[in-house]
């Protein structure tokens, strides 16, 4: 509850922010000296605000993650070494499932901070998406549209341009950033294999010297890491389209709504403050609606580990149905 009310917080001060930075051009388009000086004040109460708030905001949400990662940790620690499981999941289990260490100590951590991280973010954006609707549909005012004989009256313009804006970057952003969570997924895949393969290998130290098998377990070191290599080079071009497309997006974001908004100004149908205000107004807005797009590259990484821990207490959860029908006595003791 105290993570949501600071999330309002952070939602009330980005308004304020919009409000107090129209007010201070409004000041500097009139020369008002005393504005100006109200202003540098107003900037000092909503500067100690935001430090404090972001701060709580940051204390209270990693005390929720490492409280749930450690209980997520138990319960799947006390599953997996429970009556000979730990040895039976990799003796029994198919290769996708032979690393629960890797599971347990790097995939439930990602799963649980990145789906904390990623819940708030959403209700960040959902908060601020209301809130700036309302404030760009207010500062849009009226355009009209002159089809010649028919002049059709558009309100709340910025809105709808801010809505097809992020949409289509939604769309492009998507198509984009596919590759992505595909690489994402096999990438953790092959490194999760790797790491077990070494573990393995120091784990089996004494038998590999005996035998003599150091060669062996070189080249199949090397095996696993080529696997990495490949991965990496799709991953590699997977980043490429994201990267193309979130600068543009970015230097886009910019330019747009300032060229949007300044005919009216020039027309002399706004001030300066309200034009800034308006084009803050659309960037949040806007950047509300392209949460998907710029969480993109997360999500893949959070739905990967969440498959990985998933399959992990899919197979104890198997091993407890094979113990009770093979020894439904002990579990009624």
């Amino acid at each position: 509850m105290n993570l949501l009310v600071l999330t309002v917080l952070q939602i009330i001060i980005a308004v304020m922010i919009t409000e107090w930075s129209a007010a201070l051009f409004d000041a500097l388009e009139q020369h008002n000296m005393a504005g100006l000086q109200t202003q540098i004040r107003d900037l000092l109460l909503i500067f100690a605000a935001s430090m404090l708030v972001t701060v709580l905001h940051l204390k209270i949400k990693r005390d929720l993650q490492i409280s749930w990662r450690a209980w997520l940790t138990a319960h799947v620690i006390g599953r997996w070494m429970h009556k000979g499981h730990h040895y039976q999941i990799a003796q029994i289990l198919t290769v996708g499932h032979d690393n629960p260490d890797g599971r347990i100590a790097e995939d439930i951590r990602v799963a649980t901070d990145e789906a904390v991280n990623l819940s708030f973010t959403l209700f960040y954006c959902l908060l601020l998406l209301c809130s700036f609707t309302q404030i760009l549909w207010t500062l849009s005012g009226s355009v009209i549209l002159n089809l010649g004989y028919i002049q059709i009256p558009i309100y709340g313009h910025l809105v709808w341009l801010a809505l097809l804006y992020a949409a289509l970057a939604s769309i492009l952003g998507w198509w984009a950033g596919r590759p992505l969570t595909l690489t994402t997924n096999a990438m953790q895949t092959v490194e999760a294999n790797f790491r077990f393969g070494l573990v393995k290998a120091r784990e089996n130290a004494k038998i590999i010297s005996a035998n003599k098998r150091e060669a062996h377990e070189k080249k199949r070191f090397l095996g696993l890491f080529q696997d990495i290599n490949g991965i990496y080079d799709l991953q590699t071009r997977a980043w490429e389209h994201i990267i193309l497309f979130s600068s543009g997006y970015a230097v886009l974001s910019m330019a747009l709504p300032i060229l949007i908004a300044a005919p009216r100004y020039i027309l002399g149908s706004i001030t300066l403050g309200a034009l800034m205000q308006s084009v803050q107004a659309f960037q949040q807005m806007a950047a509300a609606l392209s949460w998907p797009v710029n969480n993109m590259p997360v999500i893949a990484q959070w739905h990967a580990s969440v498959d990985r821990v998933l399959g992990l207490v899919d197979a104890l959860h198997d091993l407890e149905q094979q113990s009770l029908v093979t020894d439904p006595a002990s579990d009624a003791e």
